[in-house]
């Protein structure tokens, strides 16, 4: 039997006999090769043009090869008749290919729901190829091993998780790395050029606030480039308040992200500012809401962390917020931070016409900020799962406060205490004004003026 024959059979989950003929060191050798040449390839493929390679990064790569050299070991040792190590190998590194294809592919094309349930259905075809695999090599069905297997895998990618290991060997364009200063300075003139105009061009697209009827005006932040997990999160929060409060043709993003410079204006703290003023000369002062999301990672300062590739910005801190938005004249406002130390952003901004809802308590981290996620866990228990159906903001966020705390407890995580302020005076108005249904349409009424 011919190796590609071979391999094809093992990858369709069929028999293949006299494995240990195909298994040679010449065959071990190629496939090792052809995997890594495809694992490099495809990152630097979506690391996207002008992207740099990480020489640094090749070490994490080094601790993949270790666990494809301890897996199959394990597969042999665990097996009874114990299986040639090569063959085993052998068997392992014929997938390969396979799993990490589809994985890019996942990544690429897919987020959310669909991305988990195509993970996960991924997961289940390599348990079953281990399955399938082991029985060709030994006859025998081989529930030891594929138990050993399932621990050591696990055991590795919960060490991922807590150290935050990137598989990726190559930093796109505008990676965050301010003490390299790799970004070329025409890029960085570019970006903070463009970033008035992008703005403007954004706020002149919404509709102005008309009629007697109250508008929400949504301003999302994003503030760290080199992790996607914040700007997904604020993407996401903008879909989420358009579905409640109507706002999708009043939306503006000041997103940090290393992945795209160009789509949206970069978030700074004086771009927030202009921004904000911006989006006021649109709204009815008297009547008209401001949604602003912001997301990022935040220190015991307090502040919120602000960065894009070597650029040398400003980080946001409570009086920052408070004096742009006090300058903006925006009367009717409604916060949502999601930051470790995010609390510390409530006393300065309270008042009966504001509403502040944080990830954690002023001493406290939130979590879930690591690289390989869409949402941080705050994200996930406000926007993605409570938002969408509560009735209120302030049940949104006694729900998301009680999900986190039970998920903390389960995961043994100090807990984050999530804060909130309702201020009177605005808790009144949305009393008046409720949240449209999930998917309905029911219009935000007009409100009394006070």
């Amino acid at each position: 039997m011919s190796l590609l024959t071979a391999i094809g059979r093992l990858w369709t989950l069929r028999p293949v006999e006299n494995v240990s003929e195909v298994a040679t060191e010449g065959a071990v050798i190629g496939l090792s090769g052809s995997s890594l040449a495809l694992w490099v390839g495809l990152d630097r493929w979506l690391a996207g043009p002008g992207a740099q390679f990480e020489a640094w990064d090749t070490l994490t790569v080094s601790l993949f090869a270790l666990l494809v050299l301890a897996v199959a070991f394990v597969a042999s040792a665990a097996s009874r008749p114990r299986l040639a190590f090569r063959s085993a190998l052998f068997a392992l590194l014929a997938v390969l290919p396979v799993l990490i294809a589809v994985g890019f592919l996942i990544d690429l094309e897919l987020d959310g729901g669909p991305a988990l349930a195509a993970r996960a259905l991924l997961w289940l075809y390599a348990l079953t190829y281990a399955s399938r695999a082991l029985r060709t090599l030994s006859g025998r069905r081989q529930l030891r091993a594929i138990a050993a297997v399932i621990v050591v895998w696990g055991a590795f990618f919960a060490y991922c998780q807590f150290e935050d290991l990137s598989s990726s060997l190559w930093a796109p364009l505008g990676q965050d790395d301010e003490e390299s200063g790799d970004m070329p300075a025409s890029t960085a003139e570019a970006l903070l050029f463009d970033e008035r105009a992008q703005i403007d061009d954004a706020v002149d697209r919404m509709s102005d606030s008309a009629g007697g009827q109250s508008a929400v005006f949504f301003v999302g932040f994003a503030g760290m480039a080199s992790q996607r997990v914040f700007a997904d999160e604020i993407k996401l929060a903008a879909q989420v308040v358009d579905q409640r409060f109507a706002s999708a043709d009043r939306q503006l993003l000041l997103i940090n992200d290393r992945r795209d410079l160009d789509t949206y204006p970069i978030a700074t703290v004086s771009g927030l500012s202009y921004a904000l003023n911006a989006v006021a000369q649109k709204m009815n002062p008297d009547r008209d809401i401001l949604f602003l999301a912001l997301s990022s990672h935040g220190s015991a300062d307090p502040s919120l962390s602000v960065s894009n590739g070597s650029l040398r910005l400003e980080q946001l801190t409570p009086d920052d917020l408070g004096t742009a938005l006090r300058e903006s004249g925006i009367k009717w406002r409604i916060i949502v931070i999601s930051a470790c130390y995010s609390g510390a952003f409530i006393k300065p901004l309270q008042d009966p016409n504001t509403i502040v809802i944080t990830a954690a308590a002023a001493d406290k981290t939130s979590f879930g900020c690591s690289n390989d996620r869409e949402l941080t866990d705050f994200g996930e228990a406000f926007y993605r799962d409570a938002l969408p159906s509560a009735k209120t903001l302030q049940q949104a966020f006694e729900r998301a406060k009680a999900a986190l705390a039970l998920r903390e407890k389960r995961e043994h995580e100090t807990a984050s205490e999530p804060q909130a302020f309702f201020g009177s005076e605005i808790s009144a108005l949305l009393d008046r004004n409720p949240m449209r249904g999930r998917g309905g349409a029911t219009l935000v009424r007009q409100i009394e003026y006070r």
